[in-house]
């Protein structure tokens, strides 16, 4: 599979992290702070964003899922740990993608064979909307979230 897409799981990756070291420090009543229009909690959105890398990474290699919807947050370290090690499996996964490989997906109307790129580039734009979530949330709590965008990996990662 192209570079590029292996930049832009690179960048995903390294968002994903920046973002769960802005929310280290927050206290139990910040992570369970919501605002209308996103996800859920800082708690439960961390969660989730974990559970679906999980579940991408299984749908397309097999390996099991670290974590599951309904599990519990397993905290902060937890999250950075299981986002780090799928983001990563996820980047290897880019680098090596037969653009013809096809994966069957349960839907409840029935099993669908989609490329396996579609659950790919699935990956980057969920993780990218929950971030925002979270940043949206982070904004109110008076918290400056990371820059997260491409311009900012660029300049801080790539060093251009």
């Amino acid at each position: 599979m192209s570079q590029i897409l292996v930049h832009l799981f690179r960048h995903n990756r390294w968002a994903n992290g920046l973002m769960v070291e802005a929310c280290r420090s927050l206290s139990e009543n910040q992570l369970d702070t919501t605002v209308e229009g996103t996800y859920g909690s800082i708690r439960d959105t961390l969660n989730h964003l974990a559970s679906a890398e999980g579940g991408y990474v299984f749908r397309l290699t097999g390996q099991p899922r670290p974590l599951v919807h309904d599990d519990p947050f397993p905290g902060v370290d937890r999250i950075s740990e299981i986002l780090e090690r799928t983001g990563a499996a996820l980047e290897e996964v880019a680098a090596g993608l037969n653009q013809e490989k096809t994966i069957e997906v349960n839907r409840p109307e029935g099993a669908v064979t989609i490329p396996a790129f579609v659950i790919l580039l699935q990956a980057v734009n969920h993780a990218t909307d929950h971030r925002s979530h979270i940043a949206t949330i982070l904004t109110q709590l008076g918290i400056e979230p990371p820059g997260l965008d491409l311009w900012d990996y660029n300049e801080q990662v790539l060093g251009a």
